[in-house]
């Protein structure tokens, strides 16, 4: 920047003007500073309006500032001038999907496709285009491709095919395919290869496993899942039903004591947290789970039930069973009285204390029935699934930053002939082995007898060949 700075650009002709206006662009691009660099394009472009590659690189700019609608504008007109135009058509692409047009996204993939089919770029932006439409199988289809054509090293786009594998796990979860859905999400898990993988994806796989029979796998995976993530309430749930049916009461207390620290007034947890304390014969706990449960929804008659029966049976547990007292002592009798005077002055013993076995039996009955209200784990996490598996809010993020980060920016620069000639040295920021591509439109066009676009169109040996031709070699 310092160099061009000290060129004399009143005293500079035309076509320096815009050389050292562009390339100012395309370094404060390299530097990471778009605005900056949509600022030198658009100098750049008011003093030569038709250059189609600077018009790509200001389009460029104003996707990296988040102008979408603006950068829509000079992608179209690239593509008007140049209908080949790769890099123009998949720029035009991202920019489709960021403003949720994703149809016209798909449309403009498939052209930039039909024109470059060994290139990744055109798939994994149709891949973003129909994962954000649901189009699940066809989204890991164009991404399977991408990687095919070489952009297994993008870090971004293997974290969004991991998620499109992993949302259609979920839609085998939610159709209770569990076996499938397993065998899928441990696909996705592969694919995302890190040691703290997604949190959601990893809880779906724990319930398809569950609901598989393979409980003692599901259970590690459950637990590994809080420890990557301390606060997912579905999860310490989800282990605590499962706890409470295999009749692990202790664990089950553990588990839904966590989960209701992160949500207080949800209203299943408490009822299953009183069950596992009535379970444990931890009678003043259940009582408070249940009522806590009845103040955030009054009419929940499982609790209803559980919670007369609980305090019906604390009360009965606590019922007075002290003996009533004796009666007063035999009445002094002299030794002359009858045998009948005796009888008739000894009162009757007490009647022996009889038990209430009716009382007993209804209450007995009373916690036979709990049973029934007790954990439906396939019911109860079915709810949870569907909560994490929502595609459209949770993993926007993850969308929009591979999409973001994903391909090379094409930002280019021009230099006269003699710079860019062996053996140097050659200006700042050229890639040498790729220096022609720096050259004015209109000079390749003179020493190349074709136009950039037909030129990178052609086999990499027809281009080695051509370049030596040119003496760009």
């Amino acid at each position: 920047m310092v160099t061009y700075k000290k060129i004399n650009m009143a005293a500079a002709n035309e076509e320096l003007q815009f050389q050292v206006l562009n390339n100012q662009g395309a370094i404060a691009m390299e530097q990471r500073d778009p605005t900056t660099a949509c600022d030198y394009f658009k100098q750049a472009l008011a003093v030569k309006p038709d250059k189609v590659d600077t018009i790509h690189n200001l389009a460029t700019g104003l996707k990296g500032i988040g102008k979408f609608a603006e950068a829509l504008t000079y992608f179209d007109k690239c593509v008007a001038e140049q209908p080949e135009f790769y890099s123009a058509l998949c720029g035009r692409i991202e920019v489709l999907n960021s403003l949720s047009r994703f149809a016209e996204a798909v449309e403009a993939a498939n052209a930039a496709i039909k024109i470059k089919p060994d290139e990744f770029r055109a798939y994994a932006d149709r891949g973003f285009s129909n994962l954000k439409q649901q189009k699940v199988d066809e989204a890991i289809v164009d991404f399977e491709m991408a990687m095919e054509h070489g952009s297994r090293s993008s870090a971004d786009l293997m974290k969004v095919y991991a998620l499109a594998v992993s949302l259609k796990g979920d839609k085998l979860l939610n159709s209770q395919q569990f076996a499938e859905a397993a065998s899928t999400y441990e696909k996705a898990l592969s694919i995302a290869s890190s040691e703290e993988p997604p949190a959601p994806m990893l809880f779906n796989y724990s319930l398809s496993l569950l609901h598989s029979g393979r409980k003692e796998e599901a259970m590690v995976n459950m637990k590994h899942t809080v420890e990557i993530a301390p606060n997912f309430f579905n999860a310490w749930a989800a282990m605590g039903l499962s706890y409470l049916q295999d009749q692990k009461y202790e664990s089950c207390i553990e588990a839904l004591t966590q989960a209701i620290r992160i949500k207080p007034d949800e209203v299943e947890v408490q009822y299953h947290l009183g069950v596992a304390y009535l379970k444990s014969n931890k009678l003043v706990d259940a009582v408070e789970q249940f009522r806590g449960c009845l103040r955030v929804k009054p009419d929940h008659e499982a609790a209803q039930k559980a919670l007369a029966a609980v305090e019906a049976s604390i009360a009965y547990a606590n019922r007075d069973t002290t003996p009533p007292p004796p009666p007063p002592g035999p009445p002094v009798i002299s030794k002359r009285a009858s045998f009948d005077e005796v009888a008739a002055a000894t009162p009757d013993p007490p009647p022996p204390v009889v038990e209430n076995t009716a009382e007993e039996e209804q209450l007995q009955a009373d916690f036979t029935n709990l049973d029934i209200v007790e954990t439906n784990l396939m019911a109860e996490t079915k709810k949870m699934r569907t909560q994490t598996a929502d595609a459209e809010t949770i993993h926007d993020d993850d969308i929009n930053a591979a999409m973001n980060g994903q391909g090379e920016a094409f930002v280019t620069m021009e230099f006269p002939l003699e710079q860019l000639t062996y053996p140097g040295p050659y200006p700042k920021g050229c890639r040498v082995e790729r220096r022609e591509q720096y050259l004015p439109d209109d000079l390749f066009l003179e020493m190349f007898k074709m136009t950039k676009d037909e030129f990178y169109l052609m086999r990499k040996w027809r281009q080695m060949a051509k370049k030596k031709e040119c003496g760009m070699w």
